[in-house]
């Protein structure tokens, strides 16, 4: 039962599935390393006044890039297997801890429902879904005694992880949790591995740097102002209302199961999820298979899954894989980057080499067809002031200074700009490119 559910959920996520702001800059990112054969100096696709930016995450800019590369449908057909093996890890991670088929189907559909935003709109982010849900089952295969020696796992991953995403912050954390307060295995262990994993952090590509890259992404002015991917959950919004119910109910179903480091954790990824709506998924995530199992006996037999099972299971995901192709084919137009559609209207009308104002996510998707743009993602690479009137650009319609040649933003919006001289020279209903007269 539970893999046609996993089945099931992963064919529907690919009917709503929609590019979102903080991914394409990691491609036009990656595309640029790729071309020249260097990693830059900051972001080079941009023109508003920068800072110091150190770049961890060549590998998932360069990963991004070529997976781009092969079509419209290549990062979408990514995302929903990185979706797809997280929820079977789940269900195995249930199966495990003993839980029953139909409370297991039900708790990885409460999953999918309360993480529906980092599900079904692609970002970033989302690469950082599986290390955290790997991390999570070593932790707890050591810690349930199939050996402690499991640990030893965590430091190979974390390096991993800290060269794809800086959501290996709340891996480290989760981590650090479990060294102090776990009790499987022996403490020298626990907290070697956590040491071993902390001093990990700086192999990447930006050495010694690294810290300051996750300090700058930490303090960015839309982390300061809590607005955009930082906001709190707003119970204006459908997505945040889901997932601090779906949280809730959890944390109830699971509160029977959890000890000492895992309440310690649970409370530490509620306080994260309170000051950002977007880290609702990893106390979701932490709570799941605890949740399936509820008051039941660790160990208890769930559903040992024999050949012909195995055998179905594959069935069964070439099934899935079939109708999500299908699927993904016949949505291609919608799952194309968000400001496609006027990247060839830019670029023969713009004159020689434009520098584009746009909003979040058409910035990006502008920046990954070779275009520059005044300011873009990473917000944080960025002088402070820079920060702040692009905030107030994204929010407010508040026309920034500095240097471009063509605007694109939304309809309602583009009045703002025509008050100053701004010309419309195209119209697609979404959005509005304007140019100076002459």
């Amino acid at each position: 039962m539970g893999e046609l559910v996993v089945a099931g959920w992963v064919v529907l996520i690919s009917t709503f599935l929609v590019i979102g702001a903080d991914l394409m800059w990691v491609v036009a990112m990656g595309d640029h390393i790729r071309r020249e054969g260097m990693v830059p100096d900051g972001i080079p696709f941009a023109t508003a006044p920068q800072q110091h930016w150190a770049n961890p995450v060549v590998l998932a800019q360069v990963t991004s890039s070529l997976v781009a590369g092969r079509g419209d449908l290549a990062l979408p057909a990514i995302h929903l297997i990185l979706v797809a093996t997280v929820l079977v890890i789940l269900l195995v991670e249930a199966r495990r801890m003993g839980a029953r088929e139909a409370r297991s189907a039900l708790t990885l559909s409460l999953v999918v429902i309360g993480a529906s935003s980092a599900f079904v709109v692609i970002r970033y982010p989302a690469i950082s879904l599986l290390p955290f849900v790997v991390l999570l089952l070593l932790i707890r295969l050591a810690d349930a005694g199939r050996s402690s020696y499991l640990v030893w796992a965590v430091p190979p991953l974390m390096i991993l992880w800290g060269n794809l995403h800086g959501g290996v912050l709340v891996g480290l954390a989760v981590l650090g949790v479990y060294a102090l307060l776990g009790r499987g295995v022996p403490a020298i262990r626990r907290a070697g591995a956590g040491a071993v994993s902390l001093l990990a952090l700086v192999l990447t590509p930006a050495g010694l740097d690294t810290p300051g890259y996750y300090l700058s992404a930490l303090s960015n002015e839309a982390a300061v102002q809590r607005v955009g991917l930082w906001a709190p959950p707003s119970l204006s919004n459908p997505l945040d209302v889901a997932m601090i119910l779906v949280a809730t109910l959890l944390l109830l179903l699971a509160a029977r199961r959890l000890t000492v480091w895992e309440w310690a954790v649970a409370l530490c990824l509620t306080a994260g999820t309170v000051s950002a709506a977007r880290h609702g998924v990893w106390l979701i995530l932490f709570l799941a298979p605890l949740a399936a199992v509820g008051g039941a006996r660790e160990g208890a037999p769930g559903s040992a899954p024999g050949r012909p099972h195995t055998v179905l299971a594959v069935a069964l995901a070439g099934v899935t894989a079939a109708a999500v192709l299908l699927q993904l084919a016949a949505r291609e137009c919608a799952l194309r980057p968000p400001g496609a559609e006027v990247v060839s209207v830019i670029v023969e009308r713009g004159g020689p080499d434009p520098v584009v104002l746009a909003k979040e996510p058409d910035a990006e998707t502008f920046a990954a067809a070779g275009l520059t743009v005044w300011a873009s993602n990473p917000i944080d690479a960025f002088q402070r002031g820079t920060q702040r009137e692009f905030l107030d650009f994204l929010d407010g319609c508040r026309i920034p200074t500095g240097v471009y040649d063509v605007v694109v933003v939304d309809v309602t919006c583009s009045s703002a700009f025509e008050e100053v001289g701004w010309r419309v020279t195209h119209n697609t209903g979404r959005l509005v490119v304007l140019q100076l007269p002459g």
